[in-house]
C-alpha cells in the first residue's frame, strides 16, 4: 500500500484561488459625499502646508455631514454620522468649539479615544464604522496614525488597501489629511509627505493653499479625480470669532495647484524680499555673483535666503572665463540668450561705494 502523496504547498494554494467572472459583476454608480470631490466608499487625500486651515476645512465638512446641510458649492449634502481619528488638536480646547461654531450636531460625531494605528487597528476602525453606520471617517493627520514606514511603498499599500476595502464595503468616505513636504519644483501629487503609494490608493486628491492675491483667503482645489471631472477651485476665508475659527466660503476661483504651490515662495517674508532684491538687480542684465552677495549681506539678506530666491527665480549662473580673472555672472532666465559683454560693462554703485556691481547689458542696449 502506497503512502499518501505529500501535498504540494504551491499547488494547494493555487487550488484555493477564487476567481470572479466580470460578467457576474453588478455595475454600480459612483456615489458622492461631495459631488466630484469626495466619493463615498473610497479614500480621499487632503494635502496642504501647515497653517492653511486644513483641519478647519475638515471640521466644516464634518459639521455639514452631521446635519445633512448643502456642501459649500451648493450641491446637496449627505446626512450621516462621522468618525474622527484626530492627532493634533485638542478635543476639549479646539475641536468641540469649532464644530459647535460650524453648526454641527455633536451627537452624530464620535472620536476615537485611544491611538489607532494602521494597519494593526483596521479591525477597530471596521467595527466602529459598522456600529455607527458612519458616512465619513476623518484621519487627521494620516502620518500620526500610520504604524508603518510612510516612505515604504509596499508597507503603505498594505495599510491603505484594506482600509479602502472597509470604506468600499461600508460605503463610507475616508478623508486623510497630509502635510506637504518642503521640496519645491515637483508636481502637486508628488509634494505630499510619504510614499507615492498614499496618493495612488486614493480616488480623489484635494489641496488647500493660501490665495496668491488675498493672503487671508484659502483655496481648495482638486489635483486628482479618478471617478469624475476635476471640480472647480473654491475660495474660503478663515474667520476668528472669540478665539474660535470657522470658515466662510467665497465661491469659485481660477487658481490651480500650480498657483498655490508657487504662491508661498513668491509672496511671503524674507524670501519675497530676497526675490525682489535679486530681480531688481538683474532686471537690466547679468551681474557679478560676488557683488550680488556682498550687497545682499549689506541690506540684511542671508545668503541661504538669497540662494533660495535664485532657485525660485530660476536665475542662470554662468562663468565668464576659467582660470585667473574669471568670475561668475547671474542673469534672469529671459536673459539666457543675451550675450555677455565683459569688455565694456556698465557700472552701478550701491551703498558706501566699496562694492561695485557690474551690470553687463546686451550689445544692442
Amino acid at each position: 500500500m502506497k503512502p499518501p502523496a505529500k501535498s504540494n504547498g504551491t499547488a494547494d494554494r493555487r487550488s484555493c484561488i477564487d476567481l470572479l467572472a466580470l460578467s457576474d459583476v453588478e455595475p454600480r454608480d459612483v456615489e458622492w459625499l461631495w459631488t466630484n470631490r469626495i466619493p463615498l466608499g473610497e479614500l480621499t487625500i487632503l494635502d496642504g502646508d501647515p497653517s492653511v486651515n486644513k483641519s478647519s476645512f475638515t471640521l466644516d465638512l464634518a459639521a455639514r455631514v452631521s446635519t445633512g446641510n448643502d456642501m459649500p458649492d451648493g450641491t446637496p449634502g449627505v446626512k450621516g454620522r462621522v468618525l474622527a481619528l484626530l492627532g493634533e488638536d485638542s478635543l476639549e480646547k479646539t475641536i468641540v468649539q469649532r464644530l459647535a461654531a460650524a453648526g454641527a450636531d455633536l451627537n452624530r460625531i464620535k472620536a476615537f479615544k485611544g491611538s489607532v494605528l494602521l494597519p494593526d487597528g483596521l479591525s477597530e476602525i471596521k467595527a466602529a464604522i459598522a456600529k455607527t453606520q458612519a458616512k465619513l471617517l476623518l484621519i487627521d493627520p494620516l502620518m500620526a496614525f500610520l504604524g508603518c514606514d510612510a516612505n515604504g511603498d509596499q508597507k503603505v499599500r498594505s495599510a491603505l488597501t484594506p482600509l479602502k476595502e472597509i470604506a468600499h464595503t461600508a460605503n463610507c468616505a475616508v478623508v486623510m489629511v497630509r502635510h506637504l513636504t518642503k521640496r519645491g519644483g515637483k508636481h502637486s501629487l508628488y509634494r505630499g509627505s510619504g510614499s507615492i503609494g498614499i496618493v495612488a490608493a486614493t480616488r480623489s486628491a484635494l489641496l488647500i493653499g493660501k490665495s496668491p492675491d488675498e493672503p487671508n483667503y484659502r483655496v481648495l482645489c482638486q489635483t486628482k479625480s479618478n471617478l469624475g471631472p476635476l471640480a472647480p477651485s473654491l475660495l474660503f476665508e478663515p474667520v476668528d470669532s472669540d478665539g474660535t475659527v470657522t470658515i466662510e466660503w467665497r465661491g469659485e476661483c481660477e487658481y490651480t495647484a500650480d498657483h498655490l504651490l508657487s504662491a508661498p515662495s513668491k509672496s511671503e517674508g524674507k524670501l519675497a524680499e530676497a526675490m525682489s532684491f535679486l530681480a531688481s538687480l538683474l532686471e537690466n542684465g547679468p551681474v557679478q555673483q560676488g557683488a550680488i552677495k556682498a550687497k545682499a549681506i549689506e541690506v540684511g539678506i542671508a545668503l541661504r535666503t538669497l540662494d533660495r530666491a535664485k532657485e525660485v527665480l530660476e536665475v542662470v549662473s554662468e562663468r565668464t572665463r576659467f582660470g585667473p580673472g574669471g568670475y561668475w555672472m547671474w542673469k534672469l532666465p529671459e536673459q539666457e540668450d543675451a550675450a555677455l559683454s565683459a569688455t565694456q560693462p556698465d557700472v552701478a554703485h550701491y551703498g558706501n561705494g566699496e562694492e561695485t556691481i557690474r551690470l553687463v547689458r546686451r550689445p544692442d542696449d
